[in-house]
């Protein structure tokens, strides 16, 4: 649940303060009864500056505004790091906790936190990735489908990718400038697992994917455990 002050109901949404932020609330059935004040709300972001018109967060109620008293909850292991499985729970608002090593929604969208885990833990698939053109990044981090390449970097830039992950061929420099730059060179090609329905849903693909040549590969004979 996330604090909301409401301020004014305008024709499709709610004007509101989150922290020391404005956002909107739309207004569907979950909210037609939403009231002007403070509450504790579940709610999922769905921003999007196309769609909305504006830079302002948006949120949707995930249940209608009496329900919302609901604190029966359910949870999620996310295994490894993933960049667009962090967005996502962000947005059904989940929270972190640390104590359990889990993710903590309201039970009331338990039916989406279990198609996201169900996506998380399809079968594992076996790629390689090949970069056709070189890519330089220094706003987000190197990533495929959410995966981060980069663990380390040594005093010369040379990197250490993260554990199950191969640079089979080419090079990858992290650069530190006013902030750290990352370059994969053209023809670099990288291996790693990948849960098969990451493959095929869009939001998991970073924008640089189009320049980049997926292949599916025969998995090494001692598959990776990951230590997680």
């Amino acid at each position: 649940m996330q604090e909301f002050t409401v301020l004014e109901r305008k024709e499709s949404y709610f004007l509101c303060t989150k922290g020391s932020g404005h956002c909107r609330i739309i207004i569907d059935d979950n909210s037609q009864t939403l009231p002007l004040g403070t509450f504790m709300l579940h709610v999922e972001e769905i921003s999007d500056r196309y769609a909305h018109h504006a830079n302002d967060a948006v949120f949707r109620l995930l249940m209608p505004f009496e329900e919302q008293g609901n604190i029966d909850i359910c949870t999620l292991a996310t295994g490894r790091k993933n960049r667009f499985v962090y967005k996502r729970c962000l947005q059904l608002g989940g929270k972190w906790e640390p104590v359990l090593n889990e993710w903590v929604f309201s039970a009331a969208i338990k039916h989406e936190v279990d198609k996201l885990a169900e996506q998380i833990n399809s079968e594992l698939v076996y790629i390689e990735a090949t970069f056709n053109e070189t890519i330089k990044l220094t706003t987000e981090p190197l990533s495929l489908f959410g995966y981060p390449l980069v663990k380390s970097v040594g005093k010369n830039g040379k990197v250490s990718l993260n554990y199950g992950m191969k640079l089979s061929a080419g090079e990858i420099v992290c650069m530190p400038l006013d902030t750290l730059q990352t370059i994969i060179l053209a023809d670099s090609k990288v291996r790693l697992y990948v849960p098969k329905a990451l493959l095929e849903l869009p939001q998991f693909h970073e924008d640089y994917l189009c320049v980049v040549e997926v292949e599916k590969k025969r998995k090494p004979r001692q598959k990776t455990s990951f230590p997680w």
